[in-house]
């Protein structure tokens, strides 16, 4: 049976906000725990050092996002564990990266993910629509959650998120939403302590509205490469910004759909920089195109149903759109990823859905942010 994420609501004060958060997702957090440690150490990483590296990231933090560090600090206490534990879990693409012991070989410690946004001229509410295809660790199934955060400060926000973690997918109740995918240039790990991607997510999220959230995108600084798709249900519009520690790259729709998976393919971003995503995964070069195809092709508008069956494309299995962890017995880079989630969104509708490990189970879960 496939475990469906518990949802978390929490509100008031950053540390209060963190302080229930940890108590309620405590079980959560540790099973995140007990996988990051597993996969560190398999690759060389003991744990105390990635901890040492933990405790620089908390330091250059601190002055950064000091709201986000106070939220951090009380889910670490919440749950019982170091504060430096909760870091690794929003930061472990950084420490991947910059970890002082950095691993001979990173392609089994990337996580992968296909996007969409489907503009309001393709839907059958007239409503844009924001989903995503989560690719890592099968494990980690076991350990994400539903945020749901109450401010009087911030927009209020529902996001899909390793427990312990800011944000990953989600949305504000400005219609913003945000996703992210994987991204490997020759910048990374040259670039100590910027801001980890979930903290940079959850920032966007909180800052308001449409061009708030933009701006806060480029405002904070980068440890690594990352795609984030950022929509507007307000406007019927998107973004996409392929980021690495230097440069942003963005792109504005040329249709009615926009996708993206792990590779640059922004034209400037294609000539300057090194992708050494794709010769770790060079199905990421169809699996955009192959969703845009299935999704623009359909003869009738669309809704999260109808999205859902096509992000369920089995072409090219196990390395297509959803990806399953087997049958890749034999293959020259064995190393396969799996698909945690299918994460749905409607943000101008406040409704997110959840499918676990989609390649075994068409069980889907509805959130709600209002």
């Amino acid at each position: 049976m496939v475990t469906q994420p518990k949802l978390v609501e929490i509100e008031g004060p950053a540390f209060e906000r963190g302080l229930s958060y940890g108590k309620q997702a405590d079980v959560q957090l540790l099973s995140g725990l007990g996988v990051y440690r597993a996969l560190f150490e398999k690759h060389g990483l003991d744990w105390d050092s990635v901890l040492s590296y933990a405790a620089e990231l908390r330091d250059a933090l601190a002055p950064q996002v000091p709201e986000a560090m106070e939220e951090l600090r009380g889910i670490a206490e919440g749950a019982g564990v170091k504060l430096e534990e909760v870091l690794v879990i929003n930061g472990r693409s950084e420490i991947i990266n910059l970890h002082a012991q950095r691993p001979k070989d990173i392609s089994n410690l990337d996580d992968g993910c296909t996007s969409a946004v489907v503009l309001p001229q393709l839907t059958k509410s007239g409503r844009l629509l924001h989903v995503q295809n989560w690719d890592w660790l099968s494990d980690c199934s076991e350990s994400t959650i539903v945020l749901k955060i109450h401010s009087e400060k911030h927009p209020d926000i529902l996001t899909f998120v390793e427990a312990g973690g800011l944000a990953r997918a989600g949305f504000n109740d400005r219609g913003v939403a945000i996703t992210g995918n994987n991204l490997v240039s020759g910048q990374d790990g040259h670039a100590p302590f910027g801001v980890p991607l979930s903290v940079i997510r959850r920032s966007v999220l909180e800052a308001g509205g449409y061009s708030q959230a933009l701006t806060e995108l480029y405002r904070l600084p980068r440890t690594v490469s990352n795609n984030m798709t950022i929509s507007c249900a307000q406007s019927g519009d998107c973004m996409n910004f392929e980021t690495t520690p230097a440069q942003i790259y963005w792109d504005a729709p040329d249709g009615t759909c926009m996708t993206h998976s792990n590779h640059f393919v922004n034209s400037t971003a294609r000539a300057r920089e090194r992708d050494l995503g794709i010769e770790r995964g060079a199905d990421t070069l169809f699996r955009n195109r192959r969703l845009r195809k299935l999704i623009e092709d359909s003869q009738d508008p669309h809704d999260l149903d109808t999205i859902a069956t096509a992000l369920d494309d089995r072409f090219g299995s196990p390395r297509g759109i959803v990806r399953q962890p087997r049958d890749n017995e034999g293959e020259a880079n064995a190393y396969l990823s799996a698909t945690v989630a299918m994460v749905l969104m409607d943000a101008g509708a406040g409704e997110l859905r959840v499918r676990q490990l989609p390649y075994e189970s068409t069980e889907t879960t509805i959130y709600r942010l209002n």
